[in-house]
C-alpha cells in the first residue's frame, strides 16, 4: 500500500506541476501573476466588492490586497470607486481591458479543463469532484 500511496502522491504532484506550468505560460502572455489573475476572476464574479473581501478570498493581508489592486489599477485592469454606503470602503471593478483579459483567461482555463476532463465519463467526473473536495477539505 505504501508503494501505491507514493505513486499517487507523485501523480498528483506531477499533474499539479503541469497545470501550474500551463497557467504560468498563459499568465506570462498577459503580464500577470497568479494572484493578479485570481484577482481579475474574483472581481469579474463579484463586481463592486471591497478590497477587504479580496483579502479574505486570497488569504493575504489587507495591505497586500490594497497593493495588488493599486498595481492592477496602474495596468488599467481595475478601477476603484468610493462606496455609496460607506465612504471608507472602496469598491473595485474591472475595466474594459480587465474584462477582455479575464475572458481570455477563462477561455484558456476552460480549454485546459476540457482537455483534462474530456476523457472522463459523467460518473467519473462526479467521482473526481467528490475526491477533490475530500482532499481539499483537509487543507
Amino acid at each position: 500500500m505504501a508503494d501505491l500511496d507514493f505513486i499517487l502522491q507523485r501523480k498528483i504532484l506531477k499533474l499539479g506541476n503541469k497545470l501550474v506550468n500551463t497557467r504560468n505560460v498563459d499568465l506570462k502572455t498577459h503580464d500577470l501573476t497568479p494572484n493578479q489573475s485570481e484577482t481579475l476572476l474574483y472581481f469579474d464574479a463579484h463586481p463592486g466588492e471591497v478590497i477587504v473581501n479580496l483579502k479574505d478570498y486570497l488569504e493575504i493581508s489587507h495591505q497586500a490586497a490594497r497593493n495588488m489592486v493599486a498595481r492592477m489599477k496602474l495596468k488599467s485592469l481595475l478601477y476603484v470607486t468610493v462606496s455609496a454606503t460607506d465612504a471608507r470602503a472602496r469598491q473595485v471593478y474591472l475595466t474594459a481591458k480587465g474584462q477582455t483579459i479575464c475572458a481570455q483567461l477563462k477561455a484558456n482555463g476552460t480549454s485546459v479543463g476540457h482537455t483534462i476532463l474530456s476523457q472522463l465519463s459523467a460518473s467519473e467526473r462526479q467521482q473526481l469532484a467528490h475526491l477533490l473536495d475530500k482532499i481539499t477539505d483537509q487543507f
